[in-house]
């Protein structure tokens, strides 16, 4: 698809043909002003998309470090409530009973 740009501050397009240059030495090949645009064009799509997917990994992170805490806390709770069970079945008291009498 061609795209027509119209109206551009000359100074903008000598820098545009400055960069084309120095990418041309860099890459030891001919790099022109349209291959530099449609790379700039590129790059602004990408860095969008890249910033998006950025966002959902994040949110996706925190839903799961959520979904964790609340794991552990109910696994905490099933190990205490089988420490008190044991307990229970070894000595005959009830851990909370047995810490009032004491």
């Amino acid at each position: 698809m061609d795209i027509l740009i119209r109206d551009i501050d000359p100074s903008y397009i000598k820098e545009i043909d400055k960069r084309s240059e120095e990418l041309t030495e860099k890459l030891g090949r001919n790099f022109s002003r349209n291959e530099y645009i449609k790379m700039l064009i590129q790059n602004d799509c990408e860095l969008r998309l890249t910033k998006l997917k950025e966002d959902k990994f994040d949110h996706v992170v925190d839903n799961l470090v959520t979904t964790l805490s609340r794991q552990e806390k109910t696994l905490q709770n099933f190990i205490n409530s089988n420490n008190r069970l044991f307990h229970m079945l070894a000595t005959g008291i009830d851990l909370d009973e047995g810490a009032e009498k004491l």
